[in-house]
């Protein structure tokens, strides 16, 4: 909307206000010094718009300003209070370390707009369009002022973060503006705390028993008139306004005080509002001397509440609400604990703006306008006008109708004269809290706060703040597992339901709000058991229980050994690293556990942080000699006695770096987690080097909780069914090709014996490949899947194929920063169209995955069991396909000095393989950034030969070529092996 009114000033305006600038350049004041730490109020404000980055937290003042008013003159009056008021133009960063920063940025940033519009109505779209931004902390100011030209008036409007409430209050806002207009000294900024109150914004929370006929609807309403069709905003809280003849008025001397007249018509209300809703108490929530909205509803001791009894005498009321008005400035009651059913006005003084801004030979009128801003359902405000006249202001929150203010003023004002006559008809119609208001459709919810809420996760999931609400997910680092995080906490954190298909299709925060849905409310506490245990034991969730099974048909050999490994490019400081890891470990207790058999049951047993000395894990490259990377990857864990992990530096003969072997069980880590983990280990090592020690902003909930909850929940059977479904009448798994030179097995134990191999594609196959998952709204992992089920397809004459991968197996976001084993194993049956192309199937294959997430928790070894199969011997599929997407065993670790050590992953032997074939795509990138695949193929030793091995990574690679290039996405299966090199 911006781009709509943003229109440039006159010519002549443009030079006037080009040569102030010019003028007041020459005066600047020096930088700034540092910024003071933030203050308590500062961090709380900040923290409840982290928690809900779509709420609106911007207070709006606008003014009409009319006779000789000097725009250049107006830029520069903004202009030097900002720069005597620093904080207006300051931002705040949450860093590694745990803390609020604050620093005041000077003139950067864009902190003035002006601004030319034809008409009063393009202004006032445009003000609120600001209002509704969202605002980013770490690159935008918290104050903006727009000088708004219209043909006959001037608009001025100040739209303030409520973080500034504290330090620049309204009031001395525009006494500064008005003083720096006329040359004065703007008089330095002085924190006022008085009446600021604790934050907490209640999120449209409605007042208990209104009418249910006052309620927003899920109906439209659409106005007909001279000025043409207007339908009502969403998310607008509406303003509406009355002048009263204080001759008509009963009980209130002329000439009576401001609080006097405030406590009269609070009282008056409040009667009113009782006898519309038939309730007998009224909860007042009580300000004075506010020039603007007072703040949302907070959760801190704030307001002065008064509860008094509707149906009273005028007389008795008003007294009570002037002595309690005479408390407030003592210690206040704070908010009801116990709202007990009763409906909430909150009234407050309308002051003038005009009394603060005085401009030489400029008009100022308050200029009344509804706000985005989250309002309960009704707040009153009691003003004088110009003329002495007493103004009556109703607001109605976004939880009433949007048309419900001028009907509640109108009648208010009659029931002053009538009495109850004058009420409408259906007030004794009432609906409790509970039931809220109607669920809006799909299509109200493609608003700016929804974008808004949608883009701040996108920003925060792959740690790029300047992303915008047009740009593509996939375009900056998003792949299917940071998809996950995002679609489950808009479901948890804000009652928003996205399905993976659409964020494939709609990948753009603007474009994927328009295909949300509300379902519910949202959940802002993770269920977390009442007592902290500093040695738990807890059942093995269903995806251990389901790898502990195989890992026992193996006989609890080494199948399971994650023996990942880290070529550090610079020396690192072996000590150090081992500190940073018991960092880790003591924030994530499910690594620190051992394993028992107790009866049928497998149990997991934390082990506290204070006796992790008692175990040895860790060993440095002076402790290594003599042991080799092959020899730590072959160990073989006694989960009953060790921890499941070994941290061993040793030094690479080849290079003389030093390389981490870096081994755990899979009973404790997925890949998930080792991402959480290489973030979390690089965070510690930059605090212990620099002396210091890690300080976490949470503290994520322990794996055994999750155990504990999955294991009370029980198999969910409706998801299970949906696997038994799919994959009934599969045919059995077999070689893709059939072994030349096959031997047969010695025994059970040479059954597991294995190789691998790899392919990189080239960088245009790459690039190509890229361009195609674009062009199909699909992942990556989509299009390599379907490439490798096309191949094998094509060497097997298959008809279809049932192919294992893995799902990370993380539905509950209060999960999502918890280190454990979660993923679990599903197979998908995909079924062959001869006349699909290369493109359908690729979206075949999206769809089946998406479709397949929702049930994803369910492990393939109980799918196996309800389908009669018997576990341990039969499977379901001789394929398994998975993809590493830029996972962090790649990275650096930062210095506290600017340097930083490079690290590489080291590709682990493999010799022995559960699967037939098994696939790991390597989504990776080089130091200079240029991105690359790579594919490992293991492949177990008795169903394939070299022949085949050569054959089918000849043919996977040729067909992942031609996926890439113009138009091969089109070739039908039917056809395929005419574009494939023959022999």
């Amino acid at each position: 909307m911006a781009a709509d009114f943003d229109h440039l000033l006159t010519r002549n305006e443009q030079l006037r206000l080009d040569a102030a600038m010019q003028k007041l350049a020459g005066t600047a004041a020096p930088s700034a010094p540092a910024a003071p730490a933030p203050t308590e109020y500062e961090e709380h404000v900040w923290l409840a718009q982290q928690q809900d980055p779509g709420a609106i937290l911007k207070l709006v003042v606008a003014c009409r300003l009319t006779g000789d008013v000097d725009l250049a003159r107006l830029a520069g009056a903004v202009r030097d209070v900002v720069r005597a008021w620093p904080d207006l133009n300051s931002r705040f960063r949450f860093s590694e370390d745990g803390e609020l920063h604050k620093r005041q940025a000077g003139e950067e940033g864009r902190f003035l707009r002006l601004i030319r519009a034809e008409t009063r109505e393009q202004a006032l779209a445009l003000i609120l369009n600001r209002q509704g931004v969202s605002w980013n902390s770490e690159s935008e100011p918290p104050f903006e002022a727009l000088v708004i030209a219209c043909p006959q008036e001037t608009l001025l409007a100040l739209i303030a973060h409520r973080i500034l409430d504290e330090v620049a209050p309204v009031e001395k806002l525009l006494r500064a503006l008005a003083d720096a207009y006329a040359g004065r000294p703007v008089p330095s900024a002085q924190h006022v705390k008085a009446g600021v109150r604790g934050v907490g914004p209640a999120a449209r929370e409605t007042s208990a028993m209104l009418p249910g006929w006052m309620r927003r609807s899920a109906n439209t309403i659409t106005g007909h008139g001279a000025g043409g069709d207007v339908a009502p905003i969403p998310g607008l809280a509406g303003r509406c306004s009355a002048r009263v003849n204080m001759d008509r008025l009963t009980g209130l001397e002329p000439g009576a005080p401001d609080r006097k007249i405030l406590a009269h018509f609070a009282a008056r209300f409040a009667g009113y509002l009782s006898a519309l809703s038939g309730r007998g108490e009224i909860d007042l929530l009580l300000a004075t001397g506010e020039l603007a909205d007072p703040p949302p509803e907070l959760v801190d001791p704030g307001l002065p509440v008064l509860t008094i009894a509707g149906h009273g005498q005028t007389e008795t009321m008003v007294g009570a609400i002037l002595e309690h008005l005479g408390q407030a400035g003592a210690a206040s009651p704070g908010l009801r604990a116990d709202k007990g059913g009763r409906p909430t006005l909150t009234v407050s003084w309308l002051g003038d703006p005009a009394d603060k801004l005085r401009i030489a030979g400029v008009a100022v009128e308050r200029l009344p306008l509804p706000t985005l801003e989250d309002r309960p359902d009704l707040a009153l405000a009691i003003g004088r006008d110009a003329q002495g006249g007493i103004v009556v202001e109703l607001v109605t929150g976004q939880g009433l109708s949007p048309h419900i203010g001028p009907v509640l003023l109108e009648r208010f004002l009659a029931w002053l004269d009538q009495g109850d006559v004058a009420l409408p008809g259906l007030s004794s119609m009432v609906v409790e809290l509970a039931q809220g208001p109607a669920s809006a459709p799909a299509e109200e919810l493609a608003t700016d706060a929804v974008t808004a809420l949608i883009l701040a996760e996108f920003r925060t999931a792959l740690n790029t703040p300047e992303l915008r609400p047009e740009d593509d997910f996939f375009d900056h680092g998003g792949h299917s597992l940071i998809a996950t995080r995002i679609i489950g906490r808009l479901l948890s954190q804000h009652g928003i339901e996205v399905h993976f298909n659409d964020l494939f299709s709609y990948p753009s925060a603007a474009a994927l709000a328009r295909k949300a849905r509300r379902i519910g409310e949202a959940n802002s506490e993770p269920v977390r058991a009442e007592v902290i245990e500093e040695a738990p034991s807890a059942p093995l969730s269903l995806a251990q229980a389901s790898l502990w099974k195989a890992y026992a048909a193996f006989g609890f050999n080494e199948i399971f050994n994650l023996p990942f490994a880290l070529d550090f490019l610079g020396p690192v400081d072996e000590a150090l690293y081992g500190r940073a890891f018991t960092d880790v470990l003591e924030r994530h207790p499910g690594l620190r556990s051992l394993f028992r058999q107790e009866g049928d049951a497998v149990l997991q047993q934390v082990v506290p942080a204070s006796e992790l000395s008692r175990y040895k894990w860790f060993w440095t490259s002076a402790e290594s000699d003599g042991v080799e990377r092959r020899d730590e990857a072959l160990h073989h864990f006694d989960l009953t006695k060790e921890l499941p992990f070994r941290l061993r530096f040793l030094i690479d003969p080849a290079t003389g770096r030093q390389v981490l072997s870096f081994l755990f069980h899979h009973i404790v880590l997925d890949e998930w987690s080792v991402n959480l983990m290489m973030d979390e280990i690089a965070y510690c090592y930059r605090v212990r080097a620099a002396g210091g020690m890690p300080v976490w902003s949470d503290a994520p909930a322990p794996f055994h909780e999750f155990a504990r909850l999955q294991d009370a929940a029980g198999v969910d059977q409706k998801h299970l069914g949906y696997w038994t479904d799919m994959l009934y009448g599969a045919p059995k798994p077999q070689p893709i090709l059939l072994r030349q030179d096959r031997v047969e097995p010695a025994g059970e134990e040479a059954s597991a014996a294995g190789g691998w191999v790899e392919f990189k594609l080239g960088r245009e196959a790459t690039e190509g490949l890229y361009a195609l998952a674009k062009q199909s709204s699909a992942s990556l992992f989509n299009v390599v899947y379907a490439g490798i089920a096309a191949s094998l397809r094509e060497l097997g004459s298959l008809t279809e194929l049932v192919v294992g991968t893995s799902a990370s197996g993380r539905s509950d976001a209060a999960f999502f920063d918890t280190v454990g084993y979660f993923t679990t194993v599903v197979a998908h049956r995909i079924r062959f169209d001869e006349a699909m192309s290369l493109g359908g199937l690729v979206g075949l294959v999206r769809n089946t995955i998406n479709e397949s997430l929702p049930s994803s928790e369910i492990p393939i070894d109980l799918v196996e069991e309800a389908l009669g199969m018997t576990p341990g011997r039969d499977h379901l599929f001789e394929v398994f396909i998975q993809i590493h997407a830029k996972n962090k065993l790649n990275g650096e670790l930062a210095l506290p000095d600017g340097r930083s050590i490079a690290f590489r992953q080291v590709d682990p032997e493999r010799h022995e393989s559960m699967l037939g074939l098994h696939f790991e795509v390597m989504e990776e990138a080089d130091l200079a950034g240029e991105r690359s695949i790579r594919v490992l193929m293991s492949y177990r030793s008795e169903h394939y030969g070299p022949q085949e091995v050569e054959r089918i990574t000849a043919t996977t690679s040729a067909v992942f070529a031609l996926m890439g290039r113009d138009n091969g996405a089109q070739v039908r299966l039917a056809e395929l092996g005419t574009h494939l090199p023959q022999g």
